[in-house]
């Protein structure tokens, strides 16, 4: 099965990894983010401001998605860019922070979602991937916009299911604390205004960040996985266990070979 990979933010962090991937797999990927990476086999890269709505719009009405759609059996949809500030309390954001966030975390994966079903070929396999957060879950304070934004992803992608889309599948996927340079700039900020800050710089300091390519690895897994779109809102760390418990079960209940 042909398969082709559409990523936002593919420049850095989990969204490179995640390219790396489905490169390594002789899959074509195509990377849009503000900025590019090095030329590589199979990988097509368009430079796009996803925060900027109008832009963003207007690029996706030239067509480019409708015709990599094409001669494909299955195309799997990655929303992965998005920021995690304004990190402060309510009351100390930066509006223009704000805006930014709404537009990046939220309107972008929704106009690439809507834009994928509505030119889609009625026989392609559609899979969309939200990668959402514990934030959009729990609350946290500090977090109100980030974690707003990604609870409106899951939500999304909810609604999406109940609208029974022939071909297609989606899931929202919580990715962990992973090693970014997101979190090396939430750990480098004034922590006045950001009352768990001193969680991250604890995660950070006991080496208990993820690193990207291992975390990238496992939500590739659960995409492939015969079980996915069954659960919209899943956690990498989560998937991983139950995963790991069915098969212990699965080996101790199997006769032993002799």
């Amino acid at each position: 099965m042909r398969r082709k990979i559409i990523i936002t933010g593919h420049t850095g962090g989990l969204g490179e990894a995640l390219a790396a991937h489905y490169l390594q797999g002789s899959m074509e990927v195509w990377g849009i983010a503000r900025r590019s990476l090095p030329a590589q086999n199979g990988l097509r890269q368009s430079a796009v401001d996803l925060a900027d709505t109008e832009g963003l719009a207007a690029w996706l009405q030239r067509g480019e998605i409708d015709a990599f759609m094409q001669d494909t059996d299955e195309l799997v949809l990655i929303n992965n860019a998005g920021t995690v500030f304004p990190s402060a309390v309510c009351g100390k954001q930066r509006p223009s922070e704000i805006a930014a966030a709404v537009g990046l975390n939220i309107t972008a994966p929704l106009l690439f979602s809507n834009h994928v079903l509505a030119v889609r070929p009625e026989n392609l396999q559609v899979k969309i991937v939200h990668i959402s957060s514990g934030a959009g879950r729990n609350a946290y304070p500090g977090w109100s916009v980030y974690g707003a934004s990604k609870a409106a992803l899951d939500h999304h992608l909810r609604c999406v299911e109940a609208e029974n889309h022939h071909n297609v599948k989606v899931c929202s996927i919580a990715p962990g604390v992973v090693d970014t340079d997101m979190q090396a700039q939430i750990r480098a900020q004034d922590g006045g205004d950001f009352p768990i800050l001193p969680r991250f710089q604890q995660l950070h300091a006991n080496q208990e960040l993820s690193p990207p390519e291992t975390a990238a690895k496992i939500i590739a897994s659960m995409i492939d996985d015969a079980d996915f779109g069954d659960e919209i809102i899943q956690d990498v760390r989560t998937w991983q266990s139950l995963k790991q418990t069915f098969q212990t079960a699965s080996m101790v209940g199997r006769p032993s070979e002799k």
